[in-house]
């Protein structure tokens, strides 16, 4: 058997964790937009409706299709989530502050000025 790193692949449990946090986190971020934030607030509804494909009378299967509900939802969450965003709660790019703009790294930058007149 081969020893794996912790850091590089994360047990299924703190992915599970990490995931849920980042949804929480990106459903109050304003730059996520609202069509995306319906996903997880169906999914709740879905987990909540008494309307079931599986009854969660039927223990285990009733609950493992909440469950899987749930991952598939969160999934679709992240990913319909901007990038930039996600990668930005994940730690993986610096938090921008408010206003400012940093371009790609690829893009092409016009430098100009301008001047705004009246025409009375």
């Amino acid at each position: 058997m081969t020893k794996q790193k912790r850091n590089a692949n994360p047990d299924l449990l703190a992915r599970l964790w990490n995931d849920t946090v980042l949804g929480w986190r990106l459903l109050f971020d304003r730059r996520v937009s609202g069509s995306a934030k319906l996903i997880p607030l169906l999914i709740v509804f879905y987990i909540l409706s008494p309307i079931d494909l599986v009854p969660d009378v039927l223990l285990p299967f009733g609950v493992v299709d909440d469950l899987s509900a749930f991952l598939i939802g969160l999934q679709m969450f992240i990913r319909r989530a901007p990038r930039d965003v996600v990668d930005e709660h994940r730690g993986l790019r610096p938090r921008q502050q408010p206003g400012s703009y940093t371009p790609p790294e690829n893009a092409r930058i016009i430098e100009g000025e301008y001047e705004v007149r009246d025409e009375v």
